[in-house]
């Protein structure tokens, strides 16, 4: 489970918020410090470590009251059957929707600690919903029933390697300086288009996990 848990995050950690937006920031002509991009990382992370604690005792109570309801419901697994449909067609809208290349020109913090904290919380609230291995992982740790001593330092660690290649490329800028900026911009070049497209695809594998779960009642 440990694999798992990791594998999503590392998938996590090449999202617009982690990733993308540390390489502005280490590229901005407004030369932010270290200091601040690191506060920035650790409001990110912050903020979903909180919200993973909030998600797990939250989901452990809807799910002790209304899964056993949900199969007793004779129409159950055709509502996940037209949720998993429904997916796999917005994966493919998805895929297909124009690329905004303009998404990280709108950032504009301002070169202060209260600024960069404001950015990561912002920033985390409106990826919150499109961070589809992040609610996976969520969903799997509920789902075995794990007592708060394993789940909470998995949780932690999820939370880490979810920025660890953004602190990573914090380390580099700081060591090498101006010399890291090809660095940078080659990394830029290649995570950006797989973020755009890394949603579409989370979001169709999720979409056919639900068909398929529901068609082993339905059909067979």
């Amino acid at each position: 489970m440990w694999l798992t848990i990791s594998g999503l995050a590392l998938l996590d950690s090449l999202s617009f918020a982690s990733i993308l937006i540390t390489i502005y920031l280490l590229l901005s002509k407004t030369g932010f410090s270290s200091p601040k991009i690191l506060i920035y990382l650790m409001t990110v992370s912050s903020f979903y470590f909180i919200l993973g604690v909030g998600l797990i005792y939250g989901l452990e109570v809807m799910i002790q009251t209304w899964i056993g309801r949900w199969n007793e419901l004779k129409f159950a697994p055709y509502i996940q059957f037209g949720a998993g449909i429904l997916l796999v067609m917005v994966s493919l809208w998805l895929d297909s929707k124009p690329k905004r290349q303009n998404k990280l020109s709108r950032v504009k913090p301002h070169n202060t600690y209260k600024s960069m904290i404001s950015l990561g919380i912002t920033v985390a609230v409106l990826e919150a919903a499109t961070m589809l291995p992040f609610l996976a992982a969520i969903g799997m740790i509920t789902s075995n029933n794990l007592p708060i001593i394993q789940w909470l330092p998995m949780l932690a660690v999820y939370c880490f390697i979810m920025i660890a290649p953004a602190l990573i490329l914090l380390t580099i800028k700081a060591a090498a300086g101006q010399k890291a900026k090809p660095i940078l911009n080659m990394v830029s070049r290649k995570v950006e288009p797989f973020a755009s497209e890394a949603l579409s695809l989370i979001t169709c594998i999720a979409g056919l996990w639900l068909a398929a779960n529901a068609s082993q009642v339905l059909f067979f």
